[in-house]
């Protein structure tokens, strides 16, 4: 009994959640593997890949490379490095399924993505752009703009194919679904319901703030009411 104490202290200790009150034998023997403390394996296992992928061992192949591959591998390594810290030092959330690294991990990914925006914040739009094609080629290109609110009516009877064609188009746009996945992962943190609506309607007014800026905020009033607000 002793032992299962100790074990569960040294559980509590490593994943940072004071709650736990189970020792490795009376967790799911699907994740107990994962409860078990591995920071010096990490630590080598991350060490060993980052002296590889950095070229250290070939330094004669690294003199070929140009600079803005040699950017884009720093940056992505950056992140690599502190997504793995958060992964095992960083303070664990209130969420413990399916463990509470995966919490940790998505809460640096975050922490990453504040970070990326404020540096981007203080860039022209250019520059900002030409940033974000050291990450990916396919990435600072400018995309065309869709204005949600051009024809706001829900019946077209001129319209031979589609009488409800706007209404169509908008519940079959890729941003429904996007909603719906955001309003379903609010749901899973925030757990509110009249929370979740009164987060909804500050997006319906920072569309409306920021239309001027974006066409695709500019929305219809069944749109941004019935399906943003009411539905999700």
């Amino acid at each position: 009994h002793e032992r299962r104490l100790r074990r569960r202290d040294h559980l509590v200790q490593e994943n940072g959640d004071p709650d736990l009150s189970c020792s490795i034998d009376e967790l799911d023997p699907w994740t107990a593997w994962a409860y078990k403390p591995r920071t010096i394996s990490f630590l080598f296992v991350g060490a060993c890949f980052l002296i590889w992928a950095s070229g250290a061992l070939d330094p004669e192949s690294n003199k070929s490379g140009d600079l803005v591959t040699s950017v884009k591998r720093g940056v992505w390594a950056m992140i690599a490095v502190f997504l793995t810290y958060c992964l095992l030092q960083a303070p664990s959330t209130v969420l413990t399924r399916p463990h509470p690294a995966v919490w940790r991990l998505v809460h640096g990914m975050a922490v990453v993505y504040l970070v990326a925006l404020t540096f981007l914040l203080f860039q022209t739009r250019d520059d900002a752009r030409q940033f974000m094609k050291f990450l990916h080629p396919d990435l600072g290109v400018e995309l065309p703009e869709r204005s949600y609110g051009a024809d706001c009516r829900i019946y077209i009877p001129e319209n031979p194919s589609s009488r409800f064609k706007n209404v169509y188009e908008t519940l079959f746009d890729e941003y429904v679904l996007a909603h719906i996945l955001g309003w379903w992962g609010k749901a899973i943190l925030i757990r509110n319901q009249p929370l979740l609506w009164v987060l909804s309607t500050g997006i319906e007014f920072m569309e409306l703030t920021f239309r001027h800026m974006l066409p695709k905020f500019n929305e219809c009033w069944w749109d941004s009411i019935i399906l943003d607000i009411l539905t999700c």
